[in-house]
């Protein structure tokens, strides 16, 4: 296998960190984005969306989507389990991975993409070019309060975001307070101390010191 990594975006790291949970040992291939290598043809013949994060399997089969990628590796590789033992933890599991990524994902990047003038006229990821537009950066600040006010009360209840225990959610919702911290030039669990509580406790992971 060979993973296709970018390591200063969110959704690539999302699997560099499930990878190395897993201690996993695959061959790593830095796209660079700055450089827009990813809108090479050879890359856009491999995944026509021109993003990462990509898994290539060893028969060709080239996997996108972070949350597929982590799938397939927890159904290769299933100890140690990130994805849920039983049908109600796996559940519970894709409910805060749709949860964050609709809610508080998606927001964030309103803001990155909309305000940041590394993206003009890159307003959405892959090879088609789209216009900026500011207003969805302010919404997207509104969005991402919303959100990280829900994951306070979450975590105010709960020591990890799906479950008692350590799953994908928490890595999907560590890297997007980063994401956040980056994008929005505050950080969100600053005024929040149950997300800062469990962002240190996530942070202190030996593989996620390992893989950041």
């Amino acid at each position: 296998m060979k993973y296709y990594d970018y390591r200063n975006a969110p959704s690539p790291r999302k699997v560099r960190l499930f990878i190395a949970e897993k201690g996993i040992e695959i061959s790593t291939i830095e796209v660079d984005l700055r450089a827009l290598a990813q809108h090479k043809p050879e890359f856009i013949a491999k995944n026509p969306s021109g993003a990462v994060p990509m898994l290539e399997l060893d028969d060709g089969t080239c996997l996108t989507e972070s949350l597929a990628i982590c799938h397939y590796l927890e159904q290769e590789f299933p100890q140690p389990n990130l994805m849920g033992i039983d049908a109600k933890e796996q559940a519970l599991v894709l409910m805060w991975n749709d949860i964050q990524v609709f809610e508080g994902y998606l927001g964030i990047q309103e803001v990155l993409r909309n305000e940041h003038q590394a993206f003009k006229d890159r307003a959405l990821g892959g090879p088609v070019p789209y216009t900026q537009i500011p207003a969805l950066a302010e919404r997207g600040r509104q969005r991402s309060e919303v959100f990280f006010d829900r994951l306070e009360s979450r975590l105010a209840v709960s020591p990890f975001i799906a479950s008692a225990r350590f799953t994908y959610a928490d890595i999907a919702g560590y890297v997007y307070l980063g994401f956040a911290l980056r994008s929005l030039g505050q950080d969100p669990a600053a005024t929040r101390p149950s997300i800062k509580r469990w962002s240190e406790t996530i942070a202190a992971r030996p593989a996620i010191k390992a893989a950041s």
